[in-house]
């Protein structure tokens, strides 16, 4: 099965994750949706991965989400997000993928995140972000979590995604 791991962020914290997802499975290709645009149409099987900002999937993974959506909904489909605040992810996975679409997903899933890098933000995004990450520590460590790859995997393997 020919895979594709379609990602983009701005810290490197989803590049990190997509990295260590693509060596555990085979036969895949990484692309960096900042950097460049890739069609779903030559594979069998997609995985789409992002940052969450203010509650928000990056910009080009919503522009890769939005402009693929009907060829995704025939192909086996995961989400993974890199958030540090785990009580919106339900809410953030409803607004940024379509309904359609989450449907057809094999697994959607948070890997948690580490805030170490706020250069590539703006004064404003910057203060938000370490409102957030204040109000977030007081309730859990910040940090990847660590058993959330191996779940995704297990998910992916139930459809024989290999």
């Amino acid at each position: 099965m020919n895979t594709l791991i379609a990602y983009a962020g701005k810290t490197g914290n989803t590049a990190k994750c997509a990295r260590r997802l693509a060596i555990r499975l085979k036969n895949v290709t990484l692309v960096d949706l900042n950097v460049e645009e890739v069609s779903p149409n030559d594979f069998d099987a997609v995985i789409v991965a992002s940052p969450v900002y203010s509650h928000k999937f990056e910009r080009s993974v919503q522009i890769f989400l939005r402009t693929y959506q009907n060829i995704l909904e025939n192909k086996l489909f995961a989400v993974f997000v890199t958030m540090v605040e785990y009580g919106t992810f339900n809410k953030v996975i409803a607004k940024e993928i379509a309904g359609p679409l989450r449907k057809n997903a094999v697994a959607i899933a948070n890997f948690g995140g580490e805030v170490n890098n706020l250069t590539p933000f703006g004064w404003h995004d910057k203060i938000v972000a370490k409102s957030m990450i204040k109000l977030e520590s007081k309730k859990h460590p910040i940090e990847f979590l660590p058993e959330a790859p191996q779940k995704f995997i297990e998910e992916l393997k139930k459809v024989n995604w290999d």
